[in-house]
């Protein structure tokens, strides 16, 4: 299959910082209750999270775009206002680029004045060009994952269901219709993404002996494991996963392939290694596209390549990275240093 050619240049830490606007102490609108959003341009090619504009590790994520040069980066989110604190982890684009499904977790709901993952994240629908936005769930429902489908007409995600774990929802846009698609008590389903056409959604499956598996979701009554993990290893702290889980899939742009990452070691400074992998639905095993001893975010899947983050504690950097799915043709988008984080880049439509 052919790619478009594309000139890619790595952008420095000091150029990122000098692109991220510096977090101001004072509002830029008198009124408390004005949103302030910038709507990605029509070069942008891919959005993610970052506190880069801090300049300061643990300081809360904004929602930012970059174009496929690396060029253009732009804050598009500014949550983070005094006294107001937000921490966006990911974002949806809707198939008109303007709205966002953002997961966000923010002081205006959590009781200590603190961001932490104890605190549960909500379900955001932002319209970036009109500067509104609605909470179609709140932090208590612990959303972790979204995706929006391709057509525009549902959001798929995951959040507590049965028995305090995590099942597939559905609900539209606008907040209705929302209803629980596994309502598995035993087991955590998480991280959902829609396939091109709409028809079905691949998802990361935990069951009771811990080992994250990929499955393909037709309706309740039809599911299809795609991946077994790897050889199970000792628990990475603070996450849900052991060493062999796979976890956060995406589809190929058309639909026949899925990527996804699986966790090599617990190693890298706590953050595990992970590598990036393909497979099909035939049961042909999977194809290692990215490997070697760093930790791999989630990665997502477009017409230019695969997308990913890349952090080498050893080497104290932090890449935005795209890759063809053969492993050929890498490049670094982005770098800056790994005390800021840059995290679950997508691909705008």
């Amino acid at each position: 299959m052919s790619r478009p050619r594309v000139s890619w240049t790595v952008v420095t830490a000091a150029a990122l910082a000098a692109a991220l606007p510096a977090c101001s102490s004072t509002p830029d609108n008198p009124f408390a209750d004005i949103i302030r959003t910038v709507p990605p341009s029509a070069a942008a090619a891919i959005i993610f999270t970052s506190n880069s504009y801090a300049n300061a590790a643990g300081a809360p994520r904004e929602l930012y775009a970059v174009e496929a040069s690396g060029a253009g980066v732009t804050r598009l989110t500014f949550c983070n206002v005094d006294p107001r604190r937000c921490d966006t982890s990911d974002a949806a684009p809707a198939p008109d680029r303007q709205r966002m499904a953002i997961l966000r977790t923010s002081t205006d709901t959590n009781s200590d004045g603190r961001l932490t993952a104890a605190d549960g994240q909500a379900l955001v629908v932002v319209d970036l060009a009109r500067a509104i936005e609605a909470q179609l769930l709140p932090q208590t429902s612990r959303v972790g994952g979204v995706d929006w489908s391709r057509g525009g007409e549902v959001l798929v995600y995951s959040a507590d269901g049965e028995g305090a774990l995590e099942d597939l929802f559905r609900v539209d846009p606008n907040g209705a219709n929302n209803r629980n698609l596994t309502a598995s008590a035993p087991v955590r389903e998480r991280r959902p993404r829609i396939d091109p056409t709409g028809s079905t959604a691949v998802y990361e499956r935990i069951e009771a002996d811990g080992l994250g598996q990929i499955v393909i979701f037709s309706t309740p009554l039809s599911q299809q494991r795609i991946t077994t993990g790897g050889t199970p290893g000792p628990a990475l702290a603070d996450t849900p996963y052991m060493v062999g889980s796979d976890a956060d899939p995406d589809y190929s742009p058309d639909g026949r392939t899925v990527v996804f990452r699986r966790l090599t070691d617990v190693g890298n400074g706590g953050l595990g290694t992970w590598d990036i992998m393909t497979v099909r639905g035939d049961g042909t095993p999977p194809v290692v596209v990215a490997t070697g001893p760093v930790f791999r975010g989630a990665p997502d899947w477009g017409a230019q390549g695969i997308v990913f983050t890349e952090t080498d504690v050893a080497a104290g950097t932090t890449q935005l990275v795209v890759i063809q799915p053969d492993g050929s043709g890498r490049h670094a988008v982005l770098s800056v240093p790994a005390t800021q984080d840059i995290a679950n880049p997508r691909w705008l439509p």
